[in-house]
């Protein structure tokens, strides 16, 4: 049989790509040797598509699995009630060595029992019940311990470990190919900010994998930011990542950034003129938002005209569904007072991906279907060289 091989520190997230696209075999175990993680293959993978991701391919044998059982079917097995079976969820979200259910409320008088079920079967410390939703600006969620004590916890993912907090902060485990495609980037010599830091989502792939010469990190929430100085040692780039505690409004300078991270949904728009400020000539912004699909990309593209000068207007759509962004670009220091210049190329702006609440849809050379009403969309605004407009 195939096996795919990964240096072990990168195999959590791939052998994910390769589950979601089901070329992962069930009946073998997947092993390791000499530092590389082995996971046996159908016979339809895509090898082409394995080698994109890093990995490599071997002819070889595994053992086998036995009475292989999906970790749901297990915890059905020890909570042994079939009357509640068609209502326990058959999603989670494991971080660290915690689990976050999502458990309808008609079930909460057996909550316990049940999580002690799916903590034996996922083999987690400590099973939390989301009960609200993410919502304000600290993006801080509503959940409950339904299991097990102390909810603190060390989570590793690509080769990085985030430690957190879940009951007090989110953790976000989807767009595991974004997350892959920004840890792939070449950013040597470049300075990063990353406006929305949290714990290091990004900022840990852009310090460690990327390479970048500096990531400034802002954060607003105070217990995130404690997370996220603590994740900059965890994982050694204290000499790399400078963490900003406040409003990244309130962030000093204007074109020092070559990049900039914009990982936010719902209100991105907000903080789109200030990245224009921040991001110098030739940057790019990476820019992420959700936007109902009635009017995308109508509105995101409005939002994009707006913060990039308030005279910048759309050009022609370029190959690739790239969009030309041009606007009226002040010459020297005289005009920059008295008045703009003639409208110029000023931005090429990109959709990468849209996202269908955690359903990948519209990617090139992936699905296509719209699933949902509302669409979390990531972009990348690559700034063309020159002087960059100013809001005045």
């Amino acid at each position: 049989m195939l096996l795919a091989k990964i240096p072990r520190g990168e195999a959590e997230a791939f052998r994910k790509k390769l589950a979601r696209r089901g070329m992962v075999r069930k009946d073998r175990r997947i092993f390791e040797r000499d530092g590389m993680v082995l996971i046996p293959l159908r016979d339809e993978a895509d090898v082409d598509y394995i080698a994109s991701l890093g990995g490599g391919i071997e002819e070889g044998d595994a053992q086998e699995r036995d009475c292989y059982r999906s970790p749901f079917e297990v915890a059905c097995e020890l909570l042994s009630r079939p009357e509640v079976v068609d209502r326990l969820p058959r999603k989670y979200e494991k971080v660290g060595d915690v689990l976050i259910l999502r458990l309808p409320e008609e079930l909460l008088p057996l909550g316990e029992e049940i999580a002690s079920a799916y903590a034996q079967a996922m083999g987690s410390r400590v099973v939390l019940r989301e009960s609200g939703r993410i919502n304000g600006v600290h993006r801080s969620p509503v959940m409950e311990v339904l299991y097990g004590q102390g909810t603190e916890t060390v989570h590793f993912e690509n080769g990085l470990y985030y430690k957190l907090d879940t009951a007090r902060l989110m953790f976000s485990s989807g767009n595991i190919d974004e997350k892959l495609r920004m840890a792939s980037l070449d950013c040597r010599g470049e300075t990063v900010v990353d406006m929305f830091a949290g714990i290091g989502y990004w900022t840990l792939p852009f310090a460690v994998h990327a390479r970048a010469r500096k990531v400034i990190a802002c954060e607003i929430n105070p217990v995130a930011f404690e997370y996220l100085r603590q994740n900059v040692a965890l994982n050694g780039v204290e000499h790399i990542v400078q963490p900003v505690l406040g409003d990244n409004r309130d962030l000093p300078g204007e074109g020092i950034a070559d990049r900039v991270m914009m990982g936010y949904v719902r209100t991105t728009h907000r903080f789109l003129e200030k990245a224009f400020s921040l991001v110098r000539p030739g940057g790019v912004i990476h820019y992420q938002d959700t936007f109902p699909l009635a009017v995308y990309p109508e509105q995101a593209l409005e939002h994009l005209e707006r913060a990039s000068g308030g005279a910048a207007h759309r050009g022609p759509l370029l190959p690739r569904g790239e969009v030309l962004l041009a606007g009226r670009v002040a010459h020297g220091a005289r005009r920059a007072r008295d008045g703009l210049g003639p409208r110029r190329p000023l931005a090429t702006a990109r959709c990468l991906h849209q996202q269908e609440q955690r359903l990948m849809v519209v990617v090139p050379g992936g699905r296509d279907q719209l699933l949902h009403e509302r669409s979390e969309v990531a972009a990348e605004v690559h700034l063309l060289a020159g002087e960059l407009p100013r809001h005045r």
